[in-house]
């Protein structure tokens, strides 16, 4: 009985919550008419989820720690790895401590984060990035040796295509004109961005309706995740 009617407790809050931030962005409300209680509502309920959305990003960092932590001390599969994260994690908080000590900044946009973000981040997202060329072609070689169909044909031609537009070409092959003042790369750059950004949209489309969907079931009470 405690727990059907925390249910319904937790489902009244949703809804209500839900409700109130809805209809303050959609509803014109101003100071003195009779809606002027869900423009402050609004901000409140907007405040206590940023401030929950923070502290569980605290969480999730402590349980990361954790269990890299345990990962390591008990020698586990995967340890060494662990230890760089460990490290990582120990180096960013010492830095950002420090910072304004030693003439860094404040804030998270002190001199030590920047440096971090461009010289350790940055540089492996772009390390990373430039593995997919490889992971193309290794998986087109083996999408063809395994079904060799339309749709392989159609893959492969997919990442030469993609491979040619993102690959360095050599001096002046690129710059006569093929069509209105097109030049080949222009043209295989068109072929290759049309049919991915259509894809793209699709895709936020997709996103978009699914999160409204949920959005309203949660509303309407048919969803209920906060209760399990």
């Amino acid at each position: 009985m405690r727990l059907r009617f925390f249910n319904l407790l937790a489902t009244v809050i949703a809804m209500a919550a839900g409700l109130v931030t809805l209809l303050g962005y959609f509803l014109p409300v101003s100071s003195t008419g009779p809606l002027a209680g869900l423009l402050p509502a609004r901000t409140l309920l907007l405040a206590v989820v940023s401030l929950l959305t923070a502290w569980a990003v605290l969480a999730g960092a402590l349980n990361l720690l954790i269990v890299h932590g345990r990962k390591f001390v008990n020698q586990r599969p995967g340890w060494f790895y662990s230890l760089f994260v460990l490290l990582g994690f120990a180096l960013v908080i010492l830095v950002n401590l420090l910072a304004p000590y030693i003439g860094w900044g404040h804030g998270a946009a002190n001199a030590a984060n920047q440096w971090l973000l461009t010289y350790l981040v940055g540089a492996g997202g772009a390390a990373l990035a430039g593995l997919i060329a490889f992971f193309l072609v290794f998986a087109a070689y083996r999408l063809l040796r395994t079904r060799p169909a339309v749709t392989s044909v159609i893959f492969i031609l997919t990442v030469v295509l993609a491979l040619l537009v993102l690959a360095p070409w050599p001096a002046g092959l690129e710059g006569p004109a093929v069509i209105g003042g097109a030049t080949l790369r222009d043209l295989l750059r068109t072929a290759t961005q049309m049919p991915a950004t259509a894809g793209a949209r699709g895709l936020l489309l997709g996103v978009a309706l699914g999160a409204i969907a949920t959005g309203l079931r949660v509303l309407l009470g048919l969803d209920r995740p906060y209760g399990d």
